[in-house]
Parts: C-alpha cells; sequence; structure tokens
C-alpha cells in the first residue's frame, strides 16, 4: 500500500506538468509616427549644392562634396571615406575596456542560462558519516537525512558508519523552474543588446574624437598661416616706416594683431593633444602608444550629401536600448510566474542507497546495504502574505519596465529627430559661410591693394585680415559641427553594432566531479584563459 501511495503522487504531479502559472509574455504594440518630423528640414538641406566638403587649405574654399549614394547604417562611418578613422574604430571595437566588460557580462549571461536549465533535472549527491560513542545509531547527524531514512539498525547494537548517494527531483509541476529558465533566456538578450549599446557608443565616440582632432589640427594650420601672414604684414608695414611712407600706428597695429594671435597657438597645441590621448583611451590604449600615429595632420572628414534615416517603426529594431528595455520587460514578465509558483505546493521525488556497518572494539564487523525511495509535498499555508506580496510586486517592477519601454521609444525617435533637424542646419550654415569666406578672401586681397595704393590706411587691412581668421575659424567648426552632428544622427538610428554579432563559445558547465578536477588541473591559468 505504501508503493502505492507513493506512484499515485508521481502520478498525479506527471500529469499537471504541462501547466506554468504566471502571464505569457507577448510584445507589447506600441505605434510610432508614420515618418519622423524633421524628414522635411533634412531633405532641404541634402538638395543644396555646397554640401560640405573637406577642410580647405588657407585661402581657399573647400570644395562641395561630391553626391554619394545613402549611407549604409551597419558601418556608417566608412561613408566618411577616412581609411585611418576605419582604422582606428575596428582597433576600438576589439580593445576598448567598455567594449570587454560588456562581452565579459554578455558570456556571464549565457553560461547562467546554460546552467540554468540544470533546476529542472534531478540532483545527486555522495555523503558518508562516521562516529564513535555510548548511542546506538551515531551516524545520526553525521549522513545526509536522505541516506538516514534508509538504515537500519535490526540486530546491530551500534550503526558507527553510513555512506552512500541520494538523489532528488523536485517536480516543475507549476513552471516555476520553466519560468526561470525563460527569464534567464530573455536577460541573456538583454544582456546582448546592451553590448551592442556599448558597440554604438565606443564606434560614435572614436568617431567624435577622431572629428575633433582633425578639426583641431585644421584651426591649428588656419591659425599658422594667419600667423605667418601677419609676419610678412608687419615686416612690410616695418619697411614702409622706416621709409615714411606710414606711420608707427601702422606698426603698432601691426604688431598687436600678431601678438594676438601667437597667443592662441599654445593653448591650441594642448587641446590637440588632449584630442590624441582621448583616441588612445578609446581604443584601450596609452597615448604614448598612438602620438606617433595621430600627430600627423589631415582635413576633417566630409559628411556625405545623402542620409537614410528610415521610419520611426525601424528603431524597434536597430536600437539596442529599445530591444534591452523590451527584453527587459520580456524577463520582469517571466518573473511574476516565478513569484506565482511559489504560492502552490513543490512536489518532489527523492531516493537514497547506500550501506551503513557496525564496526566498533569488542563488536563484530557488520555491513548492510540500505535504500530508500519516495515522494513528498511542501504547501505555504500561512505567511501572513509575504509570498502574495512577492507577486504583486513582481507585477508592480512589470508594468514600471512597461512604461519604460514606451518612453525609451518615445525618447529615441526625439533623439532622432533633434540630431536630424541639427544636421540639416549644420549643412546649411556650412554653405552660407563658404560663400562668406570666398567673400572675406576677396576682401582682404582689395584691402591690401588699396593700402598699397595709398587709398586707405592700414587699420582696413588689419579689420580685413581679423574677418577672414575669424571666418575660417567659423568654417572649420562648422565643419566639425556637422561631422559630429552626423556622427550622431547615426549613433540615435542605432548603427553599428549590426556587423559585430559573432561571439566566442561560452564555458558548458560541467557536473560538480568533472568540474572539480578540470578547476584543479586549471588552477594556475590567468583567469579569461580557460
Amino acid at each position: 500500500m505504501a508503493r502505492a501511495g507513493t506512484f499515485a503522487v508521481t502520478l498525479c504531479a506527471s500529469l499537471v506538468t504541462g501547466c506554468a502559472v504566471g502571464p505569457n509574455y507577448h510584445t507589447p504594440n506600441t505605434p510610432t509616427p508614420g515618418a519622423f518630423a524633421a524628414a522635411d528640414s533634412l531633405a532641404a538641406a541634402g538638395s543644396i549644392s555646397n554640401a560640405p566638403g573637406t577642410a580647405a587649405p588657407p585661402g581657399t574654399a573647400a570644395a562641395p562634396a561630391p553626391a554619394a549614394a545613402p549611407v549604409e547604417i551597419a558601418a556608417w562611418w566608412q561613408a566618411l571615406k577616412d581609411p585611418e578613422l576605419d582604422s582606428l574604430i575596428a582597433r576600438a571595437l576589439s580593445g576598448n575596456p567598455q567594449v570587454l566588460i560588456a562581452l565579459d557580462r554578455l558570456q556571464a549571461a549565457r553560461t547562467y542560462e546554460a546552467a540554468i536549465i540544470g533546476a529542472v533535472l534531478p540532483e545527486a549527491d555522495a555523503g558518508i558519516g562516521a562516529a564513535r560513542g555510548t548511542g546506538s545509531d551515531l551516524a545520526r547527524g553525521r549522513a545526509s537525512p536522505g541516506l538516514r531514512a534508509g538504515d537500519n539498525s535490526a540486530g546491530l547494537k551500534h550503526i558507527n558508519v553510513v555512506g552512500g548517494f541520494e538523489a532528488l527531483w523536485e517536480l516543475d509541476v507549476f513552471g516555476k523552474y520553466r519560468r526561470e529558465i525563460e527569464a534567464a533566456r530573455y536577460d541573456t538578450e538583454a544582456t546582448l543588446a546592451a553590448r551592442n549599446g556599448v558597440l554604438v557608443a565606443v564606434i560614435a565616440d572614436t568617431a567624435r574624437a577622431y572629428v575633433d582632432l582633425r578639426g583641431l589640427q585644421v584651426r591649428a594650420s588656419v591659425l599658422a598661416a594667419a600667423i605667418d601672414v601677419l609676419r610678412e604684414s608687419l615686416r612690410i608695414v616695418n619697411i614702409r616706416y622706416e621709409r615714411g611712407i606710414t606711420n608707427e600706428l601702422d606698426v603698432t597695429l601691426a604688431t598687436r594683431e600678431l601678438a594676438m594671435l601667437e597667443a592662441q597657438a599654445a593653448p591650441l597645441a594642448a587641446q590637440e593633444q588632449a584630442a590624441e590621448y582621448t583616441i588612445a583611451t578609446l581604443l584601450g590604449a596609452y597615448p604614448e602608444d598612438m602620438v606617433r600615429e595621430l600627430a600627423p595632420r589631415a582635413m576633417v572628414p566630409a559628411v556625405p550629401g545623402a542620409v537614410a534615416t528610415g521610419l520611426p517603426v525601424d528603431l524597434l529594431r536597430r536600437r539596442p536600448d529599445i530591444q534591452q528595455a523590451e527584453r527587459d520587460l520580456a524577463g520582469a514578465t517571466a518573473r511574476i510566474g516565478v513569484a506565482t509558483a511559489e504560492l502552490f505546493p513543490s512536489i518532489a521525488i527523492s531516493g537514497s542507497i547506500g550501506f551503513q556497518r557496525q564496526q566498533a572494539p569488542g563488536l563484530a564487523t557488520i555491513g548492510q546495504h540500505i535504500y530508500s525511495y519516495g515522494a513528498g509535498a511542501a504547501w505555504p499555508l500561512l505567511d501572513f502574505g509575504l509570498l502574495d506580496a512577492q507577486v504583486e510586486i513582481a507585477d508592480l517592477q512589470t508594468r514600471a519596465l512597461l512604461v519604460n519601454y514606451k518612453r525609451v521609444i518615445q525618447e529615441a525617435v526625439r533623439e532622432v529627430d533633434s540630431n536630424m533637424g541639427l544636421y540639416a542646419a549644420e549643412q546649411l550654415s556650412l554653405g552660407k559661410l563658404e560663400t562668406a569666406l570666398v567673400a572675406s578672401q576677396r576682401a582682404v586681397t582689395l584691402a591690401n591693394e588699396r593700402y598699397e595704393r595709398g587709398l586707405t590706411d592700414y587699420l582696413n587691412v588689419v579689420d580685413a585680415e581679423r574677418a577672414e581668421y575669424g571666418i575660417q575659424e567659423q568654417y572649420t567648426a562648422a565643419q566639425v559641427a556637422a561631422a559630429e552632428e552626423f556622427i550622431e544622427l547615426y549613433r540615435s538610428l542605432g548603427g553599428g553594432w549590426q556587423s559585430y554579432q559573432a561571439l566566442p563559445p561560452i564555458h558548458r558547465p560541467l557536473p560538480a566531479v568533472l568540474a572539480m578536477f578540470q578547476r584543479v588541473l586549471s588552477r594556475n591559468d590567468p583567469p579569461g584563459t580557460r
């Protein structure tokens, strides 16, 4: 009858193993706008013919960039057509500390997902207990309860030794462990999305730091050229003064303008060096490793004339932060089921097999085989609302994550709209500044010609040269700003991670006894090399 009751409990449990309490997750239906609000302004900017090009040498205006095909979002930085930038980004993706940390976190999540499957499988342990004393069952308290359940003192004065194996299988009747496995899978996917977000950020940060460096280098070249022009002007003015053609005021003005420009050289050089150091850090290197490579000056990369932003709905599958928010929501939904399952009975079957031995001075040494098997259940009946509160908390946390998911989508659309508008504005500004730069260069030429003929004083030349340098500075700043807004636009579009989804294999968790030997054999290996 006892065996029949055991099998009846097991059979009843097996009949309901297909049930998993808690809500089943479905991706929320979140409406998005049909098009970006700033699409019209971007289209208008893209139609201008004097799109931003490479930085112009001092004294000339930059040529417009040639028309280009729409940018491929998975490798958008390649549209800047700068091999050095491509090389820097490739090295940043392999050596940036944040990228490496994100990969380790992803591997940890994948390993946990592989290990949590063991929660629904039986556990097996080996144990032994031995003692001497005045009692009849000296193994009590020293051997595991599962083995102790099978001992038998019939015909023995003492039980000195008990050892063997025991197994326990908690049946996943109400889906607690299946929900935990489901949550672990969602957590892994959320961690993958977080890692993709790091890739997007590192690519954009590296590109932006590179553009800033090139902008500073162009500014330094413009400043050096302006200083050379003013030195030559000062030399000519001194000659004219010595010959009595002009007065001391012109010499003083020329000296003042030259000194003001020379005062800017050292701070600008320091900013240029700091930009080089920033790039080195992004690559996971020391500044000393990168200075020689980055020191040669080059132009600001030209941004393409055509960009493809897609539709707001595309952000749902492209932006890693949206994907992460959605997977976090999915994991929280699964954990409602985990909390709900705690309200229901837990049912387990267990068994043990081993030996017991009488072994003491003055007594015959007798050994016997022992075993036991059976089923058990536990049901929390009175906990004063603790478990029910855990279900409510899990539900409220899930609701908060749903709101957060919608917030992230709205924020993503806002970022794209803002960056589209800023990019369009910088393109228009750059076109106007190009016209102003050409006019200022002509003004300097005319002012010098009139001064040499004695038709105007030197103050007009100073004003013309000062205005030209100021416009060159603004033009370079506009080039940098246009490139930065291009970078920020594609950061907000979630571009760059798509081509970097290959992952190294994880360490497959081993049973404890095998893992023990493996860890012993590899105990001298550095972390991360096993």
